[in-house]
């Protein structure tokens, strides 16, 4: 498996945001144990191998954890914090003092660290074809949500920024729930420039956003 040179600057521009991201490209994975270098960041070769939970996957989850474990090292050396990642379950768990979460599509890899927010979600998704879209939209979007679809935004692109906007404060917030949220449990309140404004609960959040024909990343903080 090849994993491209990668980004280290963070496309919403916030300072203390530490960023790496990527593509890789399909191959094979070597050797009893399957493992990835990668020798093209700045800060020097990081080094990702598979948990013994992972040996028998298949290929595709095989290369979406490697090179997700190779930019969330990068991007926990760029903060200064510890470089190894524990598990549970399927999620990875961040050391002291780290904010992080890790996203992928099918050739794109992104891992974002803070220190100083509590926690953090990053999600990067291609956009859905049309059809795809209309089938899932009454299991992710309520009407009242569909209604604030701005008329410049396609409805494709619109829902599948707001699965991602959606997934992005999960992955946030997850850790401090009781149970397994649903999309209807999270509910977009508005839209404005290249900001979402979610609802959980009584709590509120705000998810930034990039957009382009074929993808979309977002991205959510919460404060201490």
């Amino acid at each position: 498996m090849t994993l491209f040179p990668l980004l280290t600057e963070n496309p919403f521009g916030l300072s203390g945001l530490f960023w790496r991201e990527g593509q890789f490209q399909p191959g094979p994975l070597m050797g009893a144990v399957a493992e990835l270098l990668h020798l093209g960041d700045p800060l020097g070769p990081a080094r990702a191998t598979l948990p013994d939970v992972l040996r028998n996957a298949v290929p595709k989850r095989q290369r979406e954890f490697l090179a997700g474990r190779i930019c969330a090292a990068l991007a926990l050396r760029a903060a200064g914090l510890p470089e190894r990642l524990g598990q549970q379950d399927r999620a990875p768990v961040w050391p002291a003092g780290a904010a992080g979460s890790i996203s992928h599509s099918d050739s794109r890899v992104v891992a974002a660290v803070s220190r100083d927010h509590a926690a953090l979600g990053v999600d990067c998704e291609i956009i859905m074809p049309d059809d795809q879209a209309r089938a899932l939209a009454p299991m992710i979007l309520t009407p009242g949500e569909a209604a604030l679809r701005p008329g410049t935004l396609d409805f494709a692109a619109f829902l599948t920024l707001i699965f991602s906007a959606k997934e992005a404060l999960y992955k946030a917030i997850s850790a401090r729930q009781s149970r397994v949220l649903e999309f209807h449990d999270v509910l977009l309140t508005g839209i404005a420039g290249d900001r979402l404004h979610l609802a959980q609960g009584a709590q509120d959040y705000q998810a930034r956003f990039r957009l382009d024909r074929t993808e979309v990343l977002t991205l959510v903080l919460v404060s201490a």
